[in-house]
C-alpha cells in the first residue's frame, strides 16, 4: 500500500527523524507507552481529514503495521515521558512544526494556525486551569503556558530556546525551586521570559481543555483532553459561532458535567 505521505515525500526519503531537506509544515506527536502511541494515531487519523501534510509520531514502541498518511519513528526513551516530548519537539523536522499531544482531536484545517509561524516564532495558549507558577522575578502578569499545543518556527533561536527548555526542566526536575504541578510548563514559561523570540498567545479555539470551564467565540478547531466521544463534544460546542462558555467536560461525557 503507496501511503499518502508519498505526495510530501518519496518512500525512503524520509530516512531520520529530521529528513534530509526540511519539509515546509508538518504535525508531530511525543507518545512514550501503548496507550499514548494508540491515542496518538488515532489523533493524526482526525487530522489527516483535514490537514493534508506529514504528520510524524515519535514513539518509544514500534507500530504493529503500516498507518496510511502517518510517519513513525522509534526513540529509546529517557524514563521521563515529559522529558521525553521536549526533546521530540526541539528535532523541529519542518519549517514551520505544530506540535500536538495524544490527547487532541482536530476538527478543522489549522492553515492559518501554521500561517502565524510567518510573522512569530512560537505559539501556545494559556494554561487555562490556573495563572502560574510561584515563579518570581518575572511580570506576574506573565502567565504559564499549556503545553500540549504548540506551533514553532525552525531558527537558531527557538532551537536554542527549546535546549534551554529541556535544561531548565531536568534541572528543577532534580531540584525544583518552588511547587510546581506541572515542571514542563513552569519551565517552558521561564525559557520563553528570557529568550528572545517573538511568540503569540493562541486563543482557545486552538486549544480546548475539555476538563476546565471555557469560553469560545470561533470554532474549536483543536479539542484537547479526553472524552469519549469526540464527534458529539466537537458539534456541541461548535454548534453556534460568537462568544459562548461551557462548563467541564468529564472524561466520560460529552456534555458539561456528565
Amino acid at each position: 500500500m503507496v501511503s499518502r505521505l508519498a505526495r510530501f515525500w518519496p518512500r525512503g526519503e524520509f530516512t531520520s527523524p529530521v529528513g534530509r531537506a526540511t519539509l515546509r509544515r508538518g504535525i508531530i506527536y511525543s507518545a512514550t507507552g501503548q496507550f499514548w502511541l494508540d491515542e496518538a494515531i488515532n489523533s493524526a487519523r482526525q487530522s489527516l481529514r483535514f490537514n493534508a501534510i506529514p504528520h510524524l509520531i515519535f514513539s518509544d514502541l514500534p507500530v504493529a503495521e503500516p498507518i496510511e498518511g502517518v510517519e513513525c519513528h522509534q526513540f529509546t526513551p529517557s524514563g521521563d515521558p515529559f522529558l521525553d516530548k521536549i526533546t521530540t519537539i526541539g528535532r523541529l523536522p519542518f519549517e514551520q512544526t505544530l506540535f500536538l499531544d495524544t490527547d487532541t482531536f482536530v476538527t478543522d484545517n489549522l492553515d492559518d494556525l501554521f500561517d502565524l509561524l510567518d510573522r512569530f516564532d512560537v505559539a501556545a495558549a494559556h494554561a487555562p486551569g490556573y495563572t502560574k507558577h510561584p515563579d518570581t522575578g518575572q511580570s506576574e502578569a506573565f502567565y504559564d503556558f499549556n503545553t500540549g499545543v504548540i506551533a514553532l518556527r525552525k531558527t537558531a533561536g527557538v532551537t536554542g530556546f527549546l535546549e534551554d527548555w529541556s535544561k531548565l526542566y531536568r534541572e528543577w526536575s532534580q531540584s525544583p525551586p518552588f511547587h510546581m504541578r506541572t515542571v514542563d510548563q513552569a519551565s517552558f514559561r521561564r525559557a520563553l521570559w528570557r529568550s528572545p523570540l517573538a511568540f503569540y498567545v493562541l486563543s482557545p479555539e486552538y486549544n480546548y481543555r475539555t476538563q476546565y470551564s471555557g469560553r469560545l467565540v470561533g470554532t474549536a478547531k483543536i479539542i484537547h483532553g479526553r472524552v469519549l466521544d469526540y464527534e458529539k463534544l466537537a458539534a456541541h460546542i461548535n454548534a453556534e459561532q460568537g462568544p459562548r462558555v461551557f462548563g467541564e467536560f468529564l472524561p466520560d461525557a460529552s456534555t458539561p458535567g456528565g
